[in-house]
């Protein structure tokens, strides 16, 4: 077995040059601000990150009946009630996201995971430190047992990545160890990939949506670093994720200055 490493939180060596250069390049060709102001984009976008979100958690939900349950409040016959609730606490997370200009530091992440915690966790563990064991599916990774070296850890966590500067190094810094800390009882990973992103808007670059064909890459490459605390499986697929956002965005755009040019 293999257990936690607080040597991990000391490595803040992530992204090459040309990795940045490359993430910059894509935030030159669709901004933020042109996501922002486009609400189509945050329907449609949204969607996908509750929709891949929930999957990446073992959800049954499809696609379909995740956007039944958004748009209608209409539950899908033959689903456990606690995969609706993980659906509507992410879309809940997702709103205020998109609404106000969180910042990534503790309380956000307390608050955050008070929401998409809701009726997944007893409510006296909500936003709180976890006071028993956790195992971690999948791997040979033993997390830390007290909350208060949990506590420690996550307040050495947040000083660390308060010292980085790049947003890229941050964002990924903050989800891989929010995720191997595991400091809450449940829902660590999609609260990791939440402050993910508010670290991405809250220096204006455009937000990672995980992709729905990625997820055995994403849980592999958390997996890795759980057990090696090597970053490069997940700052690939990270990349390759969010050049297929970008991708996907434009190829809308082209689209519709195809459709402009056929009534001309």
């Amino acid at each position: 077995m293999i257990t936690y490493n607080p040597d991990y939180l000391d490595n803040t060596d992530i992204f090459t040059s040309n990795e940045i250069k490359l993430l910059e390049e894509l935030n030159q060709k669709v901004s933020l601000e042109k996501f922002l102001n486009n609400k189509s984009y945050i329907d449609k976008f949204g969607l996908d990150f509750i929709y891949t979100s929930a999957l990446i958690e073992g959800n049954t939900y499809d696609k379909l009946d995740t956007q039944a349950l958004i748009e209608y409040g209409r539950t899908a016959g033959g689903k456990k009630y606690s995969d609706a609730k993980m659906i509507l606490n992410l879309r809940d997370a997702y709103d205020i996201f998109m609404t106000q200009d969180l910042k990534p530091d503790k309380q956000t992440l307390k608050d955050l995971h008070f929401i998409l915690s809701s009726e997944m966790i007893p409510e006296n563990k909500r936003a709180l430190p976890r006071d028993s064991e956790v195992v971690i599916t999948g791997s040979n990774y033993i997390p830390l047992a007290t909350k208060e070296k949990l506590d420690d850890e996550l307040n050495y966590l947040f000083k660390i990545s308060n010292t980085i500067k790049n947003p890229f190094d941050k964002a990924i810094y903050l989800h891989n160890n929010l995720a191997y800390l595991q400091y809450f009882t449940d829902c660590n990973k999609r609260t990791a990939r939440m402050m993910l992103n508010i670290v991405l808007k809250d220096h204006s670059k455009m937000i990672y949506i995980p992709d729905e064909q990625s997820i055995k890459e994403y849980l592999k490459s958390i997996v890795n670093y759980y057990e090696t605390g090597d970053y490069t499986l997940f700052k690939n697929y990270f990349i390759n994720s969010y050049k297929k956002v970008i991708e996907m965005i434009l190829e809308i755009e082209q689209s519709r200055e195809n459709e402009k040019n056929l009534r001309k």
